[in-house]
């Protein structure tokens, strides 16, 4: 499994629409005769017990929130509350692929995914919250009784084989004698332990794995996928994808034809057949389930499928065989690696993992004895935050002492670099290299050009950092010291270098030229080595960190320890308010604290056209008065609120296809930058050459002339991560993409292997892909996975214009989702945030009435929340 939670907040007539429209609707397994629209699930504490199936009007109810049987409503209800939180059960596409192929095994599936949800249900009943007491003085208590309802699927909305269950836990919670409202928070940050659950049980359940063995299949055990099938799910995927982009266009030329009115389902089956016949003008659309898993099977055959011969025999280690301290041990490093800190469910979602990847074949309460125990045995090596032993499941007050250690050698080398006395340079005889810069500007040249050796330039998207580095470079030039520019990413590296005109490098390559090592777990070496002449730094030189609020601790500490060993100074340049590290961040933050007058903030706003945008800009920035942002921008008309999602995103897939290049489009999830990618193709059709068609394996098509990103850095072929290209012709030695940016000279060629494991259509992309970009115009999409850091830095890419994109019932729906976005900051900003963070969530959604003097910061770990004084440097490069 994975995913994350959905909460669904709209009308219980519209719930069966919104589960409907996640299947084709040839899929009638879950509707046949007398199976119900979904199975209920009645949990109370571990124990879970199957309820009467609920049909079309039952779950409507259930809905709603009424007692099925009695229709009493449970407890006072609100109609804009949340009504139930979701996740889905899923697997693999080759698991679904087996399915298809083999009706036992599609037996043996169903049956899986169905204890997998059972047991999900199980350790959600037991850590299930509600809050009891009055306004302000509320407290956490267990939930006593809980209701969910199961809807099941076998087809993804584009008629693939796709098994999967739709769980729901009703909001309406029995605690203490009444009923209340669902802890939802807790439900979602629980989500590692749900997703981790969910995959365990299927990959070590014995009838599936038995079922896949006896028709001669194998595991890998770190990716689920069935190895002989997982080629064949591209061919379905290219196929799939297609499929919904046409499904989408319908419903948005139907909803622009239809305002205000909702497809129902015999609609949407229309849909699907007219699209499936789209893609296979040769073949017979299915009208039913049977026949649909005919035609998988036919098409797997056309592909060249040939089942196994042989069964293969199912070999798995005993439960006594399992290393468990050796799998708490890699659970630490890995979760270590990725966040600062972590709850005792992300503990048991790491635990399931390992589990599921050790091979384990066994029944379900064996599974989750070995999973407790590992999980057990990782709270116990982990460091506690806080110094109180109320802390809920779901809250992240754990930390290892390794990451502990990290960040307290990066306090302590910040700290002795602020005790280092130096001096800002004299520009009166540069008056040329700093004309045009503004009084901000030229403060921030005199720090970086002269000789303190921890200096901070802080700016909002737009002050001029690059052109305050673009001086600087210049003067330092004249001083005969150097200016090494590292970004924490080689496209950032790339735009630093076109700003500041010089050359730049990302992180990870002068932390290689120097000798680091490290894996994705976290695990550290370091090696002697020449660095290449580049990467040269010595005594008074610089070394500029650009978007420092990305750098992730771990490299920080490296370049730390290299400007130490050179005696080079530093200076990191960014912005705390736009998007943090991924993994474990707050390096800027703690170089702000420890520069104290070296610390400049660049007030002015220089890229936008319109001033009064500036202005605006800087209040999302410091998150002030957002209701009034919203309402300037509404009137500006750079507001737009659509009716539902399909409609948003087909705007901005409008936007993005009849633009020139010089127009970002963002939106916040991989999955919505595809649908508008798909969306955004078609409506090029006429644009694009078909001759040079591929296929990527991830199921897009791509065409000459479509605009795409390469998602890995080579540089054997110059290309980075996240760039943008337009495809220029294919050939038997490759793809030719040509460059926004460079023009004629700006071409590249990429492998044939490399295209199609690393290029996506890139005419939308997340806010992570377009940061340190500035475009003329800028159309962004605002919802419940919208940050206050992604919101900002999406609306701030456009010199001329950017349009925030909305999906809500009214006005006041659309101010009320702008409003939570810019409450929303969830950053990873080092250990010590994490306490006080942990700190602040128990108070709020604690167990208990919380006194001040419990539950202060840093009591867990002793050092971590108090800053140490200045101390003199260590020089030197070794771990």
């Amino acid at each position: 499994m994975h995913g994350g939670v959905k909460f669904y907040t709209g009308r219980a007539v519209d719930a069966r629409r919104y589960v409907e429209a996640d299947n084709f609707g040839a899929d009638d397994y879950y509707l046949g005769e007398g199976s119900g629209v979904a199975d209920r699930y009645v949990v109370s504490g571990s124990k879970v017990e199957r309820a009467p199936a609920m049909d079309a009007e039952t779950y409507e109810r259930w809905v709603s929130g009424l007692d099925v049987e009695t229709g009493q409503p449970k407890g006072r209800l609100r109609k804009e509350g949340v009504k139930f939180v979701e996740v889905t059960v899923n697997g693999p596409k080759s698991w679904s692929l087996a399915a298809a192929a083999h009706q036992d095994v599609s037996v043996a599936y169903d049956a899986a995914q169905r204890r997998a949800a059972e047991q999900i249900l199980a350790w959600v009943g037991e850590h299930a919250t509600t809050r009891v007491g009055p306004q302000g003085r509320q407290v956490q208590v267990r939930v006593d009784q809980l209701d969910a309802a199961v809807v099941a699927h076998r087809t993804s909305r584009a008629g693939d084989p796709h098994w999967h269950l739709h769980l729901q836990v009703s909001s309406r919670v029995w605690a203490q004698g009444k009923w209340r409202g669902l802890h939802t928070v807790g439900f979602r940050e629980s989500i590692a332990a749900i997703n981790g659950i969910g995959h365990a049980a299927v990959m070590t359940d014995p009838s599936f794995r038995a079922a896949l063995a006896a028709h001669g299949y194998h595991l890998d055990l770190v990716s689920g996928e069935v190895i002989e099938l997982e080629a064949y799910g591209e061919a379905f995927s290219a196929r799939s994808k297609q499929i919904g982009h046409n499904i989408d266009r319908y419903e948005t030329l139907w909803r622009g034809e239809h305002p205000g009115g909702e497809p129902g389902p015999r609609l949407r089956q229309a849909w699907d057949r007219r699209a499936w016949a789209d893609e296979r003008p040769d073949k017979v659309v299915p009208t039913s389930g049977a026949e649909l898993e005919k035609h998988w099977r036919d098409e797997l055959a056309e592909l060249g499928f040939r089942m196994p011969r042989r069964s293969v025999d199912l070999l798995a280690p005993w439960p006594g065989m399992v290393d468990r301290d050796g799998l708490a041990a890699e659970a630490l490093s890995r979760l270590g690696a990725r966040r600062s800190a972590w709850s005792q469910a992300d503990a048991r979602g790491e635990a399931e993992q390992l589990v599921a990847e050790s091979g384990l074949v066994v029944a379900a309460g064996v599974r989750g004895e070995v999973a407790e125990d590992v999980a057990a045995r990782i709270i116990a090596a982990s460091v506690p935050l806080l110094g109180r032993d109320d802390v809920p499941v779901d809250v992240r007050a754990l930390t290892s002492p390794r990451v502990a250690a990290v960040e307290r050698q990066l306090i302590r080398r910040f700290a002795g670099r602020a005790g280092e006395q130096g001096r800002r340079v004299d520009l009166s005889r540069a008056r040329r290299t700093i004309a045009g810069l503004g009084r901000d500007q030229i403060a921030a040249v005199a720090y970086l050009a002269g000789s303190e050796q921890l200096v901070v330039i802080e700016g909002a998207a737009g002050a001029g950092k690059t052109a305050a580095l673009a001086a600087t470079r210049r003067i330092l030039g004249m001083q005969r010291r150097r200016m090494v520019v590292v970004s924490p990413t080689l496209k950032g590296a790339k735009v630093a270098a076109g700003h500041v005109g010089g050359s730049a490098y990302s992180a990870a390559w002068l932390l290689r030229q120097y000798g680091f090592r490290w894996d994705d777990h976290g695990h550290w070496d370091h090696v002697e080595t020449i660095p290449h002449e580049a990467a040269w730094l010595r005594r008074g030189d610089l070394l500029v960190v650009d978007e420092a609020g990305m750098l992730d601790q771990d490299s920080a500490v490296a370049l730390v320890k290299i400007a130490d060993a050179t005696r080079a100074r530093l200076a990191l340049v960014g912005d705390r308010h736009q998007l943090p590290a991924v993994g474990r961040g707050g390096v800027l933050d703690l170089a702000c604290h420890y520069a104290g007058d070296c610390h400049v903030d660049l007030d002015g706003v220089r890229r936008f056209a319109d001033p009064e945008y500036a202005k605006i800009s800087l209040w999302m920035r410091a998150g002030k008065r957002p209701e009034a942002v919203f309402d300037r921008l509404l009137a500006r008309g750079e507001i737009v609120v659509h009716a539902s999602e399909v409609e948003q995103l087909a705007a901005l897939a409008d936007a993005a296809a009849t633009a020139e290049q010089d127009v970002a489009v963002v939106a916040d999830t991989r999955e919505q930058v595809a649908r508008i990618n798909g969306l955004a193709q078609q409506e090029r059709a006429a644009a694009l050459d078909p001759s040079c068609r591929f296929a990527t394996r991830k199921g897009e098509q791509i065409e000459a002339g479509d605009r795409v990103a390469t998602r890995r850095n080579n540089p054997d072929a110059d290309v980075a991560n996240r760039e943008t290209w337009t495809v220029h012709e294919a050939d038997r030695k490759g793809v030719v993409l040509q460059s926004h940016v460079h023009g004629r000279s700006g071409r590249r060629r990429v492998s044939w292997d490399y295209a199609q494991d690393h290029l996506e259509l890139a005419y939308a992309t997340t806010t992570y892909g377009v940061q340190g970009e500035t475009v003329a115009v800028a159309h962004v999409a605002v919802g419940t996975h919208t940050s206050a850091s992604s919101a900002y830095v999406g609306m701030t890419r456009g010199r001329v214009r950017n349009v925030a994109h909305l999906v809500a019932d009214s006005i006041d729906d659309a101010r009320k989702q702008w409003v939570e976005a810019f409450s929303r900051d969830r950053a990873d900003l080092g250990p010590t945030h994490a306490a006080q963070r942990a700190a602040e969530d128990i108070e709020r959604y604690g167990p208990r009435q919380i006194r001040r003097a419990r539950g202060s910061a840093g009591t867990g770990m002793d050092g971590l929340a108090r800053r140490p004084a200045a101390t003199s440097n260590t020089h030197g490069i070794g771990l």
